[in-house]
């Protein structure tokens, strides 16, 4: 095989390549370069691409790359019909943590329960230095329960200050179902309070 030459023949190999391994080795190298031009092609692809392997290649590629371009289109993946896409919107934008910081902000306000879900989920499981305070604002100011209970939960885990037990216990008054005490008092404890 002749080695591509530029970016875009390493789009095309991936999009047309003439076998899996060969669209595998171009989503690959594309994780080399950080161009906008170069991220939408990989989610673009990723969107469409019917092997699990070679979306599996491009997911490493996007988080290779891992800037805020990437951050931008991964939160898109969030709305996604597609449970693999949302999961992995999930996965690429807790793993790219600090890059993603603005989408984070902006995306907790999401008109849509289930994206605010989906970001309190990213921002828990990731490597985030802000993660605590946007955690802390999620349980202060959100009005779904159960965007508020993954908060909680994250809360719980990576939280500590005595801001954190605070916001978890007017977040108590607030919501009432067992579910929501129950995650609440469990969350205290392992907050210590």
């Amino acid at each position: 095989m002749q080695e591509p030459q530029n970016i875009n023949e390493l789009i095309r190999l991936m999009k047309n390549g003439r076998n899996e391994s060969e669209r595998i080795a171009a989503a690959l190298d594309l994780g080399n370069f950080k161009s906008k031009e170069v991220v939408k092609a990989l989610v673009e692809q990723l969107c469409i691409e019917t092997s699990r392997a070679v979306q599996e290649s491009i997911v490493s590629s996007l988080i290779k790359i891992g800037n805020e371009n990437v951050a931008e289109l991964a939160v898109e993946l969030l709305k996604s019909d597609d449970a693999y896409l949302r999961n992995v919107g999930v996965e690429i934008l807790a793993t790219i943590g600090d890059s993603a910081l603005e989408v984070f902000e902006r995306m907790i306000m999401h008109p849509d329960k289930d994206v605010r879900q989906l970001v309190v989920n990213a921002i828990g499981e990731g490597q985030l230095k802000e993660a605590v305070m946007i955690l802390r604002k999620v349980v202060e100011e959100d009005e779904e329960e159960n965007v508020v209970a993954a908060a909680v939960e994250y809360l719980g885990e990576i939280g500590g200050s005595d801001e954190d037990k605070k916001a978890i216990k007017q977040a108590l008054n607030r919501f009432s179902s067992p579910f929501f005490q129950y995650v609440g008092e469990v969350a205290l404890k392992k907050l210590g309070g």
